[in-house]
């Protein structure tokens, strides 16, 4: 059977009833499988957008044909709908009559119990009873029960009621009224501290109270405090410093918990746990922990709590773990564990190389405040497979999650090559710079010094990703350090496909004095001016008794040595009793 649709009748002026048809049609195609009866509806906003017209002009058509059309708001979204025959959609409830069905699911009313009747009592004969009431006198009456309720004046009543904002009050009666605050517990007490600390109170006239009897202690709910208007940094903040001496609270990395619900790690527990990051000869995630070792599935309802009680108990074993994780990406490690990065210098001597950033940084730098940082690897950075830890990366990546945490373990991905590397972040000292190491096969397999690479932050405060830019077929001979037996550079034949920075590339072509050299003695290489000295004489240029050479290929090649910063360069030329400048980027050293 089929159905011959005909188009209703519109009412309004002649536009709306034209734009009413418009909309009709347009319902209805969309709706030209649906049954006869069924509502079809499409959003006010998407129909004056499909018709290029006006969402007033659409609502008033649709008001002047209430019988064709109705609006319903779902998810705050006005929406219209009609049916294929033209008629407004009618409600489809149940009907609320009585049925067959509801008097099995109804109960029935319960039935009203008749009033017990009042039990007969035994009646005595009045024959039997033959005690009676001695009169002891009027004056003998008052020694024997005491006074009555009409002598005692001091009687008071007093009446205890809840007020709308939960607090006990005393309300003596009929002339005195007692307000007494009532402390629940310490937890409650703790809030009102914290609360107290955000928010100044709004001075008020104190009220006189007058003393009454100590009632019975009552517990209460605590009172609701609005904490919408407060800075989640100025709430947290506060929370820590409440909570930071209370044994009960347990804490770690900006959570808390009541002490005695965090499950309990024994013996046998942790030892499995340092067991197994010796195996895996890496730190592990608190994630991979709760996992593999306590045997608790991601999804599983008690995971979160879990994981804060393996931080929690972990960070209490300062002898065998330490944290070295973010607040991301919460990593454990064990003393017994190799160093990440290269054994070629110590991280002592390291972050004694870079002991000017220290100095070069300013103390006030917003942490994850920009997304990706740029930079070129320089001679010194290849060789050891690491990075600067300076203002920029400071930048760019996450502070310490604890006060005493010297280091942290991150995740550098490239994703040129779907690789992702282990590296160690070394926090700043007041005596020592800090660095990244751990990127020497990254380097060694696609870089060469001189290459441009950028580091890009995620969502992760301790993933980030590096790229580099790749370019065509290249060869030249680049210096390299053989420290096989006796350390010395030298220049070896290389092919890149990396792009690099021409005054950063070490060749032999450029610097040819550098082959054969052997590196500078420890103490020499802690002294800049030295290691300005020892460039001036590899690759300055003689003229008489003086070398001469440029700030850029200074830069260069002091880096071969130890790391230099264009400010630390700049300012050992300046001070340098021997080294002279005419135009700031070319110098002279008078060597003898």
């Amino acid at each position: 059977m089929v159905t011959n649709l005909v188009s209703p009748s519109f009412s309004g002026t002649k536009q709306q009833q034209a734009l009413a048809a418009d909309v009709y049609n347009v319902l209805r195609s969309r709706g030209m499988f649906m049954t006869d009866y069924s509502p079809i509806h499409a959003p006010l906003a998407d129909l004056a957008e499909f018709l290029k017209i006006d969402a007033k002009q659409i609502s008033a058509a649709i008001a002047a044909n209430p019988e064709v059309f109705s609006t319903v708001t779902v998810d705050d979204v006005q929406r219209v709908q009609t049916t294929r025959l033209g008629r407004a959609p009618l409600p489809n409830d149940a009907p609320t009559t009585h049925s067959f069905v509801d008097r099995f699911i109804t109960p029935l009313p319960k039935p009203e119990r008749p009033e017990r009747p009042v039990p007969e009592r035994a009646r005595v004969d009045p024959n039997w009873a033959t005690y009676s009431v001695p009169d002891f006198g009027d004056e003998d009456e008052d020694e024997l029960y005491g006074d009555t309720l009409d002598d005692v004046d001091d009687v008071e009543l007093i009446i205890v009621t809840e007020s709308p904002q939960s607090a006990v009050v005393v309300e003596p009666m009929p002339d005195t009224v007692v307000a007494e605050e009532v402390v629940v517990n310490d937890e409650v007490a703790a809030i009102e501290e914290v609360a107290a600390i955000i928010t100044e109170p709004t001075p008020t006239e104190p009220t006189p109270a007058v003393a009454a009897p100590s009632p019975t202690p009552f517990r209460t709910r605590p009172v609701a405090t609005d904490f919408s208007s407060v800075a989640d940094g100025d709430l947290a903040a506060a929370l820590s410093g409440q909570f930071a001496d209370d044994q009960r609270i347990a804490q770690f990395a900006g959570r808390w918990m009541a002490e005695d619900r965090v499950a309990r790690l024994g013996r046998n527990d942790l030892r499995k746990i340092k067991e197994y990051i010796s195996e895996q000869e890496q730190p592990l995630t608190d994630e991979v922990l709760a996992t593999d070792i306590l045997n608790v599935r991601p999804n599983s309802a008690d995971f979160a709590a879990i994981q804060f009680a393996v931080n929690f108990r972990l960070s209490r074993e300062h002898r065998d773990f330490d944290f070295v994780g973010t607040n991301d990406q919460r990593f454990w490690s064990t003393s017994s564990l190799p160093q990440i990065g290269t054994t070629r210098r110590k991280p002592n001597d390291i972050g004694t190389d870079y002991r000017f950033l220290v100095d070069e940084t300013p103390a006030a730098i917003e942490h994850r405040s920009v997304s990706s940082v740029s930079r070129v690897v320089s001679f010194y950075e290849f060789i050891h497979g690491l990075l600067p830890y300076d203002a920029e990366m400071q930048q760019l990546l996450p502070k310490q999650v604890l006060v005493e945490q010297r280091s942290a373990v991150l995740t550098f991905e490239i994703p040129q090559f779907y690789t992702t590397y282990l590296v160690e972040l070394r926090y700043p000292t007041p005596n020592r710079g800090g660095y990244i190491l751990g990127l020497d096969d990254f380097y060694a397999e696609s870089l060469v010094p001189g290459a441009l690479i950028s580091i890009t932050a995620t969502e992760n405060d301790g993933h980030y990703t590096v790229e580099f830019l790749q370019g065509g077929n290249q060869s030249a001979r680049l210096l390299d350090l053989d420290d096989r037996r006796s350390p010395r550079y030298h220049f070896r034949p290389t092919s890149f496909t990396c792009e690099v920075s021409p005054e950063w590339l070490v060749s032999e072509d450029r610097f040819p004095g550098l082959g054969n050299e052997k590196p500078l003695d420890d103490k020499t290489r802690r002294r800049p001016e030295a290691v300005v000295e020892a460039t001036f004489e590899r690759i300055g240029i003689e003229d008489g008794n003086t070398l001469i050479s440029t700030f850029a290929e200074l830069l260069t090649v002091a880096n071969v040595e130890r790391p230099f910063s264009t400010e630390l360069l700049r300012t050992t030329l300046d001070q340098h009793a021997k080294i002279t400048s005419d135009d700031g980027d070319t110098f002279t050293y008078a060597a003898n």
